[in-house]
C-alpha cells in the first residue's frame, strides 16, 4: 500500500510538471522599467523540457526549460527608451506585457520612513497633484515574511500620475523625480519595505549564521517547533481579530456623556503607548477627555485637531460621532457641528491598533480645538480603558522581527518575546530581486537598531557586501543617516542615536556608498518627520554626482577629517570641504559643538569658522583631547553647513597622542 501511494505522488508530480503553465514572477509585468545597459535576465517555469522563445524589442532569444520545468534567458543589453513589448511563448502558451521601458531601476528599502507614503508627506495634496511623470514607475512589494527561501513577491508595476502616486514611498518618489529631471530618461523604483523592522530582517541566513548571536534563532527558525509556533500563532490571531470585530466598547456605547470613567486609568496625550498595560499590546483601546470652553465660543462651528494617531481611530464629541480615519500615518483634522459643543465637553476616541506602537503621537500643537480662531489645547492626561488586547489572547503578531517565545503553553509572561530573528525580508522581499539587474540600492533604516550600534557596526556592512555579492555587481548603496529626534538635551550626554549615526558615517569606509544627513529636519515628536523632499533630494545628489557624471554637484556636507590641539582650543578640519563652511545664524556663531579634557566629561563649547576650519574652545577646560559635534538624539542648535547647503554629519572626533 506505501509503496502504491508513493507511485502515485510521484506520478502526480510528474503530470504536474508536464502541464505546468508557463509563468514568471509578478515584477514581469505591463508597464515595468529594465536596467538599461546591463544584459537583460528573465526567468520563469513552465513544463520540463518546453522550448521558450523571448523577444524584447528587437531582441529574441530561446530555451529550454530544465527537468524541475525552470527556464532563464538573458537579452544583450538595450539603451534607455521605450515602450516595448516582452513576448513569452511555449508550444502551449503565450504571455505578452506591453508598456515596458528600458532606464534605470533602484532598490528601495528599509523600514517605515521609506515605507512612508507620499500622500502623508509635506504639501501631499500638492505633490500628488502634480505627480504626473508617466515615465516613473514604482514597485511596490506586498509585504510578505518568510524563513525559506522565495522565488516570487508580491506588487505590481505603477505608472506615476495623481491616481496612482500617492501610495508610493515618498522618499523613492522624490528621489526618482530628481534623477528623472536631470536625466529624462525612464526611473524605476522598487519600494521593499517594512516598518518597525531590525536590520537583522534584511540579511540572508548566509551572511547571519557567521554572527553567533543568532545561532539559536536560525535554529529555532529551522526547527518543527517553529512551525509549530506559526500554527498557534494563525489559531489566536483569528480569535484575536473576533475578538477586535466584536469588543464591547461600541456595544456598550462608551462614547456617550454617561459614560462611568471611574475606573479607566490615565496616559498622557500625544505619546505612543508606552505605560506597563499598553507597552507592547496590540488591540483596541478608548480614550477620553473632558474640557471646557467660554460660553462667547458656543453656537459656532469648531475644528478638532488629533494628530496623527496610530492606527485607525473613531472620534466623538458629546456623543456625536465627528469622524473617523483608517492609516497610521494621517492627520486627524474632523470638523464639529456648531451644536454640538456646549460649555463643558468629552471626546471619546476609539483607536485600533494592529502592529507596533499605538496611540495619539503627533507633535503636542496638533492637539487642539479650534473656535473662531481661538485655540484650546488638549494636551494632558486623558483616561483611558483597554477593550481587547493582544496579551489576552497570548498573541504577539507574527511579525518580522519579534514574536512571542515559542513555548507559548509553557510562558509565565503572556507577552515575552524571544530574541530578534533575522532573515525574514531577506528571503522573502529581496532575494527575489537578485537576477534582476539594478543601478543601486537607497536605504532608510536604523531607528530599530539605535540601541545596538556596537552590533550595527559589524552588521551594515556585512549586508550592503552581501547584497552586492548577490547581483555581483558592486552597485552604489546610499542611505538616510537618522534625524533628530526626541527632546532636545539641556547638557551633553551619551546618546543611542548619536552612537547609531556615527556607526552610519563609518560605513562611508565601504566604496560607492553615499550619506544623506538629515540632522536638520526631523521632528522632536514624530519619529517620521513629514520632510521627504530634502531626503530623496539629498540621496539623488550622490547619485548624479556618483553615477551619472554630474561631477559639480556637491552631494554632501561637512565630514570630520581630523582635529588637533592649538593651545587650549581644538582645530577642527573637514573632508569634502572644497565647499565653504557656513554657519546658519545671522551672527555667525556655531552651536552643537561640545569638548572633553582628559576626564572624558564633555561641556559645551564656543565655536567659530577660520580659515574653513573650525575652531572650538571652552574657557574652563584646559587641554582638551576631544571634540562632538551635534551628539545627541535631537541636536536641534545644530548649524554647520557648506555653502551648497548641505549639513556637517555629526561626529566625535579624538587628537593624535
Amino acid at each position: 500500500m506505501k509503496k502504491l501511494l508513493s507511485l502515485t505522488v510521484c506520478l502526480l508530480f510528474v503530470l504536474s510538471q508536464m502541464m505546468a503553465q508557463l509563468s514568471v514572477p509578478s515584477f514581469f509585468s505591463d508597464h515595468m522599467v529594465l536596467q538599461r545597459e546591463k544584459p537583460i535576465n528573465i526567468w520563469g517555469t513552465a513544463s520540463a523540457g518546453e522550448r521558450i522563445s523571448v523577444t524584447l524589442g528587437n531582441a529574441q532569444k530561446s530555451t529550454r526549460t530544465d527537468k524541475n520545468g525552470k527556464w532563464s534567458v538573458s537579452l544583450p543589453p538595450m539603451q534607455a527608451g521605450g515602450p516595448y513589448t516582452l513576448n513569452m511563448k511555449s508550444p502551449k502558451q503565450t504571455l505578452s506585457f506591453t508598456d515596458i521601458l528600458i532606464g534605470e531601476v533602484w532598490i528601495c528599502s528599509g523600514q517605515s520612513n521609506m515605507e512612508f507614503r507620499l500622500r502623508s508627506a509635506n504639501h501631499a495634496t500638492e505633490e500628488v497633484a502634480a505627480a504626473n511623470y508617466p515615465q516613473i514607475r514604482s514597485f511596490n512589494v506586498i509585504q510578505e515574511m518568510g524563513h525559506t527561501p522565495k522565488t516570487d513577491l508580491k506588487g505590481k508595476w505603477e505608472v506615476c500620475s495623481p491616481a496612482s502616486a500617492s501610495d508610493f514611498s515618498a522618499v523613492g518618489y522624490f528621489f526618482a523625480r530628481e534623477l528623472y529631471q536631470k536625466l529624462n530618461i525612464p526611473i524605476g523604483f522598487i519600494n521593499s519595505s517594512w516598518g518597525g523592522t531590525d536590520i537583522e530582517t534584511w540579511m540572508s541566513m548566509e551572511v547571519i549564521e557567521h554572527f553567533p548571536k543568532y545561532e539559536k534563532s536560525l535554529a529555532r527558525m529551522r526547527s518543527s517547533e517553529f512551525e509549530e509556533y506559526i500554527k498557534h500563532s494563525d489559531k489566536v490571531k483569528k480569535e484575536f481579530e473576533q475578538a477586535i470585530i466584536n469588543e464591547p466598547g461600541e456595544k456598550e456605547k462608551w462614547y456617550l456623556e454617561n459614560t462611568s470613567t471611574e475606573n479607566w486609568k490615565e496616559h498622557i496625550v500625544p505619546s505612543l503607548w508606552s505605560n506597563e498595560e499598553l507597552s507592547g499590546i496590540d488591540g483596541v483601546v478608548w480614550f477620553t477627555y473632558q474640557f471646557s470652553i467660554p460660553v462667547n465660543c458656543l453656537g459656532q462651528d469648531a475644528e478638532l485637531s488629533l494628530g496623527t494617531i496610530d492606527d485607525d481611530d473613531i472620534t466623538w464629541v458629546n456623543g456625536h460621532e465627528v469622524g473617523r480615519t483608517v492609516g497610521y500615518d494621517l492627520k486627524r483634522l474632523y470638523k464639529i457641528p456648531a451644536e454640538v459643543l456646549k460649555e463643558q465637553n468629552t471626546i471619546t476616541i476609539k483607536i485600533s491598533d494592529y502592529r507596533g506602537g499605538g496611540g495619539l503621537y503627533g507633535p503636542k500643537d496638533e492637539v487642539y480645538l479650534k473656535v473662531n480662531n481661538r485655540i484650546f489645547p488638549l494636551c494632558d492626561n486623558w483616561k483611558y480603558k483597554v477593550a481587547v488586547s493582544s496579551a489576552q489572547y497570548d498573541y504577539v503578531e507574527y511579525g518580522p522581527n519579534a514574536f512571542p517565545s515559542l513555548l507559548l503553553k509553557k510562558s509565565v509572561n503572556n507577552r515575552q518575546r524571544h530574541p530578534y530573528e533575522p532573515c525574514y525580508l531577506y528571503e522573502s522581499g529581496i532575494r527575489p530581486l537578485e537576477q534582476y539587474p539594478i543601478r543601486g540600492v537607497i536605504w532608510y533604516q536604523g531607528e530599530n537598531n539605535a540601541a545596538r550600534a556596537n552590533e550595527y557596526i559589524d552588521l551594515f556592512p556585512a549586508l550592503i557586501t552581501d547584497w552586492r555579492s548577490r547581483w555581483n555587481n558592486e552597485f552604489p548603496f546610499y542611505w538616510v543617516q537618522l534625524a533628530n529626534f526626541m527632546s532636545p538635551a539641556k547638557q551633553p550626554s551619551e546618546s543611542h542615536w548619536a552612537n547609531l549615526r556615527d556607526t552610519q558615517s563609518k560605513t562611508l569606509a565601504l566604496p560607492h556608498t553615499g550619506q544623506a544627513v538629515i540632522i536638520d529636519i526631523g521632528e522632536e515628536n514624530d519619529i517620521h518627520p513629514r520632510n521627504k523632499q530634502d531626503v530623496g533630494k539629498r540621496l539623488a545628489l550622490h547619485a548624479l554626482h556618483n553615477d551619472y557624471g554630474y561631477n559639480s554637484i556637491v552631494c554632501t556636507g561637512p565630514i570630520f577629517q581630523s582635529v588637533k590641539r592649538i593651545g587650549d582650543a581644538l582645530e577642527v578640519t573637514f573632508n569634502a570641504c572644497d565647499e565653504q563652511l557656513v554657519a546658519r545664524n545671522k551672527y555667525g556663531y556655531l552651536s552643537g559643538f561640545a569638548i572633553a579634557g582628559a576626564d572624558g566629561k564633555y561641556q559645551w563649547a564656543q565655536a567659530k569658522i577660520e580659515n574653513n576650519k573650525v575652531i572650538v574652545w571652552n574657557k574652563e577646560i584646559q587641554q582638551p583631547v576631544s571634540v562632538r559635534y551635534a551628539w545627541g538624539d535631537n541636536p536641534d542648535d545644530a548649524n554647520l553647513y557648506n555653502a551648497a547647503g548641505l549639513p556637517a554629519s555629526p561626529f566625535e572626533g579624538h587628537i593624535s597622542q
